[in-house]
């Protein structure tokens, strides 16, 4: 009856250690590959524990340390209310200035020199923009496609170096 997993030769692996190979040692390499990846990345243990009273301690610490009259605190509130405005006025300031700055500096490059640019980098409507709004048509084609004068000069300086 169980002739089948004990008849072997003695250079033929038995039918028995074969069928153990083909399922155990799938199984144990799972195990042991999924055992060392919880290892790496699930436990916890190296990293130092922090004492919960030391912590509230050092905080309450701080906060009384740092506490300011209350006239101080409204006026940073104020500050701080102020502050995002401020801020938000000043981007757009120069953000608007930039642009316009930008433009300026395409428009001094020259339109020979945008149109080979365009060219040369094979940048498709470039042309058609042309044609239809001159110089000014295809600066702000080219601010659309974020191209700035300083690339334009970066290729006229590389195109320079190689010839």
């Amino acid at each position: 009856m169980f002739e089948f997993l004990f008849d072997c030769s003695a250079f033929e692996i038995s039918t028995t250690t074969q069928l153990l190979n083909n399922i155990l040692f799938p199984v144990v390499l799972f195990l042991f590959i999924f055992c060392l990846m919880c290892e790496i990345f699930l436990v916890d243990d190296n990293l130092p524990m922090v004492d919960e009273e030391f912590t509230s301690g050092v905080v309450k610490t701080q906060i009384n340390e740092d506490i300011l009259d209350q006239a101080d605190e409204s006026r940073i509130e104020k500050l701080l209310a102020n502050m995002p405005a401020t801020s938000d006025e000043k981007q757009s300031k120069t953000a608007l200035f930039d642009i316009d700055r930008e433009c300026e500096n395409l428009k001094a490059l020259g339109v020979r020199q945008l149109r080979d640019f365009c060219k040369n980098r094979k940048i498709k409507g470039y042309a058609a923009v042309y044609n239809q709004g001159g110089i000014d048509g295809l600066v702000e084609f080219l601010l659309q496609q974020q191209i700035y004068a300083r690339n334009i000069e970066q290729q006229v300086k590389h195109l320079e170096i190689s010839a």
